[in-house]
């Protein structure tokens, strides 16, 4: 089974309120070398052994920082040495959706002699993500054709209209908070966000594309460790 990873980190992190993008800030763990959250993200998945193709999709212009910020943790050249790995890098887009689908195009390009059979999609933002999780969502994704981890909802969830009154009350049993990565069949989820691309919506995540154009998701434990780096607070 030949797997590939989507790492996205070409937001421009604007709610973070700093200079410096999200992805490239440091994380006080490991001691080796300069560890930061984009190299964390990462390293957890080397630690798998299971992908043949890893694209992260940065800024305009900004590879050059990318690699460098990957370069400083001594921990990926060594995960990289023992493991047959296509790292990559693509310019992203102006919003999540864009950068994946231009992601997806490029290893589709990258593994026209390998051809990619499952994808996963992951925010280098949620650094903490655990290698069970990872094998989960894959495990599930292999299975099933699409999955991902999700978190029991803590707060009463509600519905509201467009004048902020609430419309609908959800039974709180039956929400989860979704998290990434997100997995799926290679060609089947390069082919429902190319349809995504034209039809005039845009889409907050994987999942929503996947479901409308390809089918059901597989809802697999996550933990609320797995947080996604939004504010200063976060990291």
């Amino acid at each position: 089974m030949v797997r590939a990873l989507v790492l996205t980190a070409a937001g421009s992190s604007s709610r973070m309120g700093g200079t410096v993008k999200k992805e490239y800030l440091p994380l006080e763990e490991g001691g080796v070398g300069r560890v930061s959250v984009l190299s964390s993200s990462l390293h957890t998945f080397l630690l798998t052994h299971g992908f043949s193709y890893i694209l992260i999709t940065v800024p305009k212009d900004g590879e050059s920082l990318a690699r460098k910020t990957i370069d400083a943790d001594a921990r990926i050249a060594e995960a990289l040495s023992s493991q047959a790995i296509t790292l990559s890098f693509t310019e992203g887009g102006s919003t999540r959706q864009e950068s994946v689908r231009r992601g997806l195009v490029a290893l589709e390009s990258l593994s026209s002699s390998n051809p990619i059979d499952t994808v996963l999609v992951h925010d280098a933002a949620r650094p903490w993500v655990t290698e069970a999780t990872i094998n989960e969502v894959i495990a599930a994704t292999e299975r099933i054709g699409a999955a991902v981890p999700g978190i029991p909802s803590i707060d009463t969830q509600k519905e509201i209209d467009a004048s902020g009154k609430i419309a609908r009350h959800l039974e709180r049993s039956r929400i989860v908070s979704v998290q990434t990565p997100q997995g799926f069949r290679f060609a089947e989820l390069l082919a429902a966000h190319l349809k995504a691309a034209d039809d005039g919506k845009e889409y907050t995540d994987d999942t929503e594309i996947w479901g409308r154009y390809a089918g059901d998701v597989q809802v697999v434990a996550g933990t609320r460790e797995n947080k996604k780096i939004t504010f200063q607070g976060d990291v």
